[in-house]
């Protein structure tokens, strides 16, 4: 995704890969660069397309390789004095061939190191980047002087050699950073450029941006839906695993939402648009996750620091090796190991360790559904080791079910003619619940009568005249309460709540049902888990991560509810003012992380912070007072702006696999800095004595970024959370 000029959280964009650019990033007129690998890139290929590119690095690296080969094959005879009998004119000629040799290599690949250099030097800032062209440029003037004056040493080899194998080493980490960059350039790709708008009777193909939103848009089989939007007829399967992680097509219809990105099945569908172009889902998605790559978190914040300090020692330590062989009389072996000090002492690989790790899995969350705002949301979900649920819309579904009816005791009815009365009386009603008990009846057969005079008292329950099977009768539902206070007899209400021993509080919701003054039958609803949410729960215990439910419901359904998904601890008639103490005493009685370096180095999940899971509207106190606030169905409304992490699709599996990720990324980190420090450590000893010659630093300097690099994509491929379905069947 390139874009120079772009910015996201205050950062520009790398205008080669489309990663944020750092404090010391390069520049070349109104175009920015993460590193100097993507300004290399860049300078060599301009800005040709696809193909162009790696041919023009093959064709303008390969031209200085053979060239650096050549000198280097030269440079090796007469160092080892196999020419010393052709004559010493010979040998010069020989000097005078390495200088024409190694100029254009200069050329070719120390010229895109210089502006960054001399700027470098203007502001008084000294980068590996910039050592590394001041050590070439360096090894070939004094090289190129002694070859006119006749006399001294010469380094053409090393001057050479040294910017192959570093433009090497860049060019990879380029396409390391362009890698880590793909997931938001595949986002950006979903939405088709074109759409089928149908105005009046026919169908206009047009751009997808153009189209109004209001306008209908018709998506054929196999073609991928342009614009979000409600399907206004048609029924079809759509594949949205790009966008929300989820493999299974969800099957849907008119009335259902769909999104930009996501391709259509084997029905054609007529969408009626709700957002278009930047307002598109997956638009949003790639946005946010600029937004979240762009901003620092404290690790790496950490390792920026640890950098400014340890260039000007590593300058130091060149300076002290050039003053101890000069000391000892050996000047040449001076200027060779100050170089190796410089060149193996390049900070590329700590440079790499924390932003590429947290860019990378940035991306791989997105992949998966799961959007992180932030590396430091990453970094402290990585830390939770208590993680407090809401119930309505977050363990649950958000929807009642009716899970019996019973008769009442001495009630001279069947359960099928009690729910038969309900069902008609609540067939008048919108309430949820009503809708849940009229479903219940439909899943039974039942037939259903009409209603007249229908009258709800909200919070209570409802009265209305039902016509049924050539019957009549006024008939009540609600709560016990509620029947009695209006001349019912519920005496033998008792009855209705105990089936198969089971306590009255067993039952989260009753339903009561009266008619011809007395209380008949107590149907008993619950809000059904979502079916993930056990396996989700088990998970997160399995990773230590305490869980707790707090909700504003009544304590014996959230009791109910929490044994069901297996939770223990379980506070209940909790106001969203109770959720938000409730979640700070959490805070303040977990264990909080040590302040400063210290706990900076350490980054390990130990930290005690809290994660709050909500469904983002009535939570949102909640989200916010927490350590790591995480929105439920993020991908209904992510411009709202709740928590530090949202679900695009409301599975909770994917929340074990989050934390999972979170603590590989800092691993990983934790990996890269201690190789990062333990190799620059060991590698600039054997340079300040001369055990280590400027080629193989290089060398060894490019081994370091390898692994780092290397080390960081593997989280491209951690694996992809379970679906639930998946998961039940490998218990079985």
């Amino acid at each position: 995704m390139k874009g120079g000029a772009e910015m996201a959280g205050g950062r520009a964009l790398c205008h080669h890969c489309g990663l944020p650019v750092g404090p010391l990033g390069y520049q070349h007129e109104e175009r920015r660069f993460c590193c100097c690998g993507c300004y290399l890139a860049w300078r060599i290929v301009g800005e040709q397309g696809q193909a162009g590119p790696l041919a023009g690095i093959l064709a303008r690296l390969g031209v200085a390789a053979v060239l650096a080969m050549n000198v280097m094959m030269i440079s090796l005879l007469l160092y080892s004095d196999a020419l010393a009998g052709i004559g010493r004119e010979a040998t010069e000629v020989f000097r005078w061939v390495l200088l024409g040799l190694s100029a254009p290599v200069l050329v070719i690949l120390g010229w895109p190191f210089m502006p960054g250099a001399g700027r470098d030097l203007a502001r008084g800032a000294v980068r590996m980047d910039s050592l590394i062209a001041l050590g070439a440029l360096a090894s070939f003037g004094v090289s190129a002087v002694h070859v006119i004056q006749h006399r001294g040493h010469i380094y053409f080899d090393t001057a050479t050699m040294l910017l192959v194998l570093v433009t090497l080493g860049k060019l990879l980490e380029a396409s390391a950073r362009v890698e880590a960059s793909r997931a938001l350039q595949d986002l950006v790709k979903l939405r088709p450029a074109r759409a089928r708008v149908i105005r009046g009777n026919d169908d206009f193909e047009v751009p997808a941006e153009q189209v109004a939103v209001g306008e209908q848009v018709r998506v054929r089989p196999g073609e991928q839906t342009p614009v979000d939007g409600v399907i206004v007829s048609g029924v079809s399967s759509v594949q949205e695993a790009a966008l929300t992680g989820e493999f299974a097509p969800r099957v849907c219809g008119p009335g259902d939402r769909v999104f930009g990105g996501s391709v259509n099945g084997e029905g054609e569908l007529v969408i009626e648009a709700t957002a278009v172009g930047e307002g598109t889902l997956v638009d949003r998605v790639a946005r946010l996750v600029q937004q979240a790559q762009a901003q620092r978190a404290p690790a790496e914040r950490l390792a920026d620091r640890a950098a400014s300090i340890f260039v000007p020692l590593v300058v130091l330590a060149a300076a002290g090796a050039m003053g101890y062989w000069l000391w000892r009389g050996d000047g040449a072996r001076g200027g060779m190991s100050a170089l190796a000090v410089l060149v193996v002492a390049c900070p590329c690989a700590l440079g790499l360790a924390t932003p590429l790790a947290v860019c990378v899995a940035i991306g791989r969350a997105a992949r998966a559904g799961v959007l992180v705002r932030s590396g430091e949301a990453l970094e402290r979900l990585s830390q939770v080791t208590s993680m407090i649920f809401d119930k309505t819309g977050t363990l649950t579904e958000g929807r009642p079910v009716m899970q019996e009816i019973a008769c009442c005791q001495g009630a001279a009815c069947g359960e099928d003619k009690a729910l038969s009365w309900l069902a008609s009386l609540e067939s008048a009603s919108e309430h949820v619940m009503a809708k849940s008990i009229v479903a219940a009846a439909g899943e039974r057969g039942l037939v259903l009568g009409r209603v007249k005079g229908f009258r709800a008292f909200p919070g209570e329950g409802a009265s209305g005249r039902v016509e049924l099977n050539g019957a009549a009768r006024q008939v009540w539902a609600g709560t016990l309460a509620f029947l009695s206070r209006h001349g019912m007899d519920t005496g033998g209400a008792a009855g209705g709540r105990q089936t198969e021993g089971a306590e009255a509080s067993s039952c989260p919701t009753e339903v009561f049902v009266g008619w011809e003054g007395r209380v008949r039958a107590r149907a008993c609803l619950s809000d059904a888990p979502r079916p993930e949410a056990a396996e989700a729960v088990r998970q997160l215990r399995q990773a230590g991560v305490a869980v707790m439910m707090l909700s504003g419901d009544r304590r014996a359904a959230a009791e109910d509810l929490a044994r069901r998904v297996g939770i223990g601890d379980v506070k209940a008639e909790r106001d969203p003012v109770a959720k938000v103490a409730e979640v700070r005493g959490q805070r303040e009685r977990g264990r909080r992380r040590a302040a400063g370096l210290l706990a900076a180095l350490r980054m390990t999940h130990g930290g005690g912070l809290v994660a709050v899971v909500g469904d983002g509207i009535n939570d949102a106190p909640a989200l916010a007072e927490a350590d790591v606030g995480i929105a439920m169905g993020g991908g209904t409304d992510l411009a709202r702006e709740v928590g530090q992490i949202a679900l695009l699709r409301d599975d909770l599996l994917r929340l074990p696999w989050a934390v999972r990720l979170a603590r590989r990324t800092y691993r990983v980190i934790r990996q890269n800095l201690a190789w990062a420090f333990g190799y620059n450590l060991a590698a600039i000893a054997l340079a300040f004595f001369g055990y280590l010659h400027p080629l193989v630093a290089a060398l060894a300097m490019l081994g370091s970024s390898l692994f780092v690099l290397h080390n960081s994509l593997r989280l491209a491929r951690e694996e992809r959370p379970e679906p639930v379905g998946r998961v039940v069947e490998q218990e079985a």
